[in-house]
């Protein structure tokens, strides 16, 4: 890091400017400030811990409203056999043990017996609507639809639907990843030796816009390239109108698919492409309309009026990360410095440290592998992380570590012996830098 950095100010929840190097780290610890509950067990916080010991004394548990209660003992009928199909069998009878042709015949009843998961079939007026010969690639008919599973959106708004548009699914509590998404649009060879004379000739066609299903951040723009054509690459347009006024965005690429990202929930969005090459530009393609769904509250907190509270900044860090793209600053709510850097903007690495300044750590997770973490990005989720290696396969170095949510974090040795997990990147739901 250069000797002399010009201080940053930094706006907080309450309009007070905070300054980068106000504060200077702590001297390096490994001890904890402990509190102990009566009984003498640590207190955890609020949040539910990733892993507990269980008593071995008889204790009153309080059920959850949607737990089920268990049956009285000793009303329960003796059962010979029981679990689930696949399961190893276990006896419960004492009196009559069945041989194991019996067993085995059981099992396998209970494996044929078991029908097959029903493929989701769409019922909605909707479907009559669409154009069924848009992007219906043979190897992903099960992955693009044409209406969503639910066509309200998590707040009650209607989903876009329209012939241009293909949807995605994804289970309700995974965060959404551009990159997994885009693993069903493969890469294309870029063209050798063509004879270009002139700019291209002919627009795109077919584009398409397909979206997954409670990601309101970002879409994947899909079009066919007219045939021999001179176009080396495709500039991406991007425009929005809402209460600021008009806004536009322009890409490059040399693919016929894209991603665009940190669009606004509950907007309109016009796309248009047009094709490109040494000599020239070419016709756009007809331009396409989408409206993004509403923001999903179960991801993170809404604050009417403000924006996400994250600075460009390129800061010093300890790095071990899968991502080299732009890095973003903010202050958390407990007088760190959250430090990013981008793979994209729903996939990041995080770091953390207490000077702006200073060198941004690595997180140490002791009872997972940094899942909980998202909440220094204000994700409410329990997020996706990167690769994960045995603690004894990580280099050991310093860094910050907790083991559950809500835990303020200590500075001392993660990795290798000291048995405390890190992570290459984090996926929590939450778009950095928040807006486009």
């Amino acid at each position: 890091m250069p000797s002399s950095v010009k201080p940053v100010a930094f706006p907080s929840a309450n309009g007070e400017t905070l300054h980068g190097q106000a504060q200077s780290r702590p001297t390096n610890t490994s001890q904890r400030t402990k509190s102990l509950w009566a009984h003498g067990d640590h207190h955890k916080g609020i949040s539910q811990s990733k892993s507990h010991h269980v008593p071995q004394w008889p204790r009153i548990q309080l059920a959850s409203p949607l737990q089920r209660s268990l049956p009285d003992p000793s009303r329960r009928r003796q059962n010979t056999v029981v679990g689930k199909p696949g399961n190893s069998v276990k006896i419960t009878d004492d009196r009559q043990l069945p041989d194991k042709s019996s067993v085995l015949r059981t099992v396998l009843s209970s494996v044929t017996e078991k029908p097959a998961k029903q493929e989701r079939k769409l019922t909605t007026a909707a479907d009559i609507r669409i154009n069924a010969t848009r992007m219906e690639p043979s190897d992903n008919s099960s992955v693009f639809n044409p209406a969503p599973l639910l066509e309200i959106d998590s707040m009650g708004k209607e989903r876009f639907i329209a012939p241009h548009v293909k949807y995605m699914m994804k289970e309700p509590d995974d965060p959404c990843s551009i990159t997994e998404s885009l693993r069903h649009f493969p890469e294309e060879e870029e063209a050798l030796n063509q004879d270009i004379t002139g700019p291209p000739k002919y627009p795109p066609s077919n584009l398409t816009v397909v979206t997954v299903e409670g990601c309101s951040s970002f879409v994947i723009l899909d079009w066919q390239k007219a045939d021999n054509d001179s176009a080396t690459e495709y500039e991406v347009i991007s425009k929005s109108t809402g209460p600021a006024g008009n806004e536009e965005s322009v890409m490059v690429t040399n693919q016929t698919h894209t991603a665009v990202e940190n669009l606004k929930a509950d907007s309109s969005y016009e796309f248009t492409v047009q094709p490109k090459n040494v000599l020239g530009v070419g016709p756009p393609s007809e331009a396409v309309p989408f409206s993004t769904e509403s923001a999903d509250p179960r991801v993170s907190e809404y604050i009417s009026g403000k924006d996400a509270i994250w600075t460009e900044y390129p800061f010093q860090s300890d790095s071990y990360s899968e991502c080299n793209g732009k890095q973003f600053v903010k202050r958390t709510w407990y007088r760190k410095f959250v430090g990013v850097e981008l793979c994209n903007s729903l996939r990041y690495k995080i770091y953390l440290s207490d000077t702006l300044t200073g060198t941004f750590y690595n997180i140490g997770d002791q009872t997972g592998h940094g899942e909980d973490h998202c909440q220094f990005v204000d994700s409410f989720l329990d997020g996706r992380t990167g690769q994960q290696f045995p603690n004894d396969q990580l280099p050991q170095r310093e860094g910050y570590y907790r083991a559950f949510r809500q835990e303020p974090v200590t500075f001392g040795e993660i990795g290798g012996k000291a048995q405390i997990n890190y992570v290459q990147w984090y996926e929590c739901g939450t778009t950095i830098p928040g807006k486009w």
